[in-house]
């Protein structure tokens, strides 16, 4: 071959050869250019969920933990109705743990809401047995620390109610308000003074019995709580994962 022939090929080549590398150089470029897009967009995608994620675990966890705390200054609060005549103050307390409640069940996860729920009756109960019982017991309570200060109107109407209280189990529903015990422990009471009516018809209906299932009833009550209140952290932390290291 001509050697100004061969020279000029080998020219071309070397030109051919040059924009050719040009191209595939900047193709390879374009290519890495949209893998680190999708890199930086998956990225971005994985970064948001985790946010989101992380965003609504904090959020169950603090209406749980705010759920388990009004749950237990609701508890508190009933239990205190025994010594103290501190009704509006549950009754708030009540009031606040069943907003708590609502917003826990609509928060958490599936798997919380069975023991959220058990929590929400063994407070329930608590709150509605201390109602019912705790006014009586506060009577007694009183009549014995007056008995106790050396008051002798309310050493005898102790001494009365006590009298009522061991003949109710001799002495059938429908006699009782005319039995000889029943008489006398009304008219001590009605002695006392500063005692008012609504006390004293709690200390004459009531019965030894009824004293005595009312105390079970009461910490049968606390003892559940506690026992619904210790499922319902174990599930938390088993769906947290705060129970694993």
């Amino acid at each position: 071959m001509d050697a100004s022939i061969t020279s000029a090929l080998i020219g071309a080549v070397a030109v051919g050869g040059t924009a050719l590398g040009t191209v595939l150089g900047g193709w390879v470029q374009a290519r890495g250019g949209q893998a680190q897009a999708n890199a930086a967009q998956q990225a971005a995608r994985i970064a948001a969920q985790a946010t989101h994620h992380q965003a609504l675990y904090d959020r169950r966890w603090s209406l749980l933990a705010v759920y388990l705390r009004a749950a237990s200054e609701c508890m508190e609060a009933a239990d205190q109705l025994y010594t103290t005549d501190s009704l509006s103050d549950t009754r708030r307390r009540w009031h606040a743990f069943t907003l708590a409640h609502a917003e826990a069940e609509l928060g958490a996860p599936a798997a919380l809401l069975v023991p959220i729920d058990d929590v929400r009756k063994a407070v329930g109960r608590m709150y509605w047995t201390a109602q019912r019982s705790a006014p009586a017991e506060r009577a007694w309570k009183e009549l014995r620390r007056r008995a106790k200060q050396g008051d002798a109107a309310a050493v005898r109407a102790r001494g009365a109610v006590e009298r009522l209280w061991e003949a109710d189990e001799h002495v059938p529903l429908a006699q009782r308000a005319s039995s000889p015990e029943y008489v006398n422990a009304e008219q001590a009471l009605n002695d006392l003074p500063g005692l008012d009516h609504e006390h004293t018809a709690l200390l004459l209906h009531r019965t030894q019995q009824q004293r005595e299932a009312a105390s079970r009833d009461r910490e049968t009550r606390k003892e559940n709580h506690h026992l619904a209140r210790r499922e319902l952290v174990a599930a938390a932390r088993n769906v947290f994962g705060t129970d694993r290291s």
